[in-house]
């Protein structure tokens, strides 16, 4: 590994320990840049701001979320399962992590509409769709309804989650995955 992979680990793993212990607004890239034993200018070169440097670290950690999404989406469960199963890993991959890292992500979801990059955003959809196509094949879900009609319902739904702790989200899932699969039936 050369100086500018260890460098760059460095400032990932020290702010990711960071990230598990304070909340975004009590981390300074001064301290990142101590515990990381990099200069401050290091870590403006590398990843441009203190916000573009958290994203990065919460993002990395979620990075193998996708493709266990897709490999449920095509398994043989059934549409219900398959949604209570990408709930589940959801949840079991965020029950990894300290509470005060679940919130500083619920937190940079909530105050920032382009938390998610472009490509996060555009599997984020393709999955939703191909749930939807499931569910519609299985007759979960109605015939009537379009698929642009479900991702419309589906953005109110999302949207409408912004600003919820994480406590009070993981508290209510069973009630939301209730409502999501029954509400969209015949």
């Amino acid at each position: 590994m050369n100086q500018t992979e260890k460098k760059k680990n460095s400032i990932l793993k020290t702010t990711f320990q960071l990230l598990n212990e304070k909340t975004i607004s009590a981390i300074t890239v001064d301290e990142i840049a101590e515990k990381a034993e990099v200069s401050k200018v290091t870590i403006f070169k590398y990843y441009e701001s203190k916000n573009k440097l958290m994203k990065t670290v919460i993002m990395k950690a979620f990075e193998h979320m996708g493709e266990d999404v897709k490999r449920l989406i095509a398994s043989d469960l059934n549409f219900e399962e398959t949604y209570k199963g990408i709930t589940k890993m959801k949840f079991k991959q965020l029950g990894r992590y300290t509470p005060q890292f679940t919130e500083n992500l619920m937190s940079e979801y909530s105050n920032d509409p382009d938390f998610f990059d472009t490509d996060t955003m555009a599997l984020q959809m393709q999955v939703y769709k191909e749930l939807f196509s499931k569910g519609q094949r299985e007759g979960k879900i109605s015939v009537n309804l379009t698929q642009d009609d479900f991702m419309f319902i589906l953005n109110i739904f999302v949207e409408g989650m912004k600003g919820l702790s994480a406590e009070r989200l993981f508290d209510k899932t069973e009630l939301i995955t209730n409502f999501f699969i029954n509400g969209l039936s015949k």
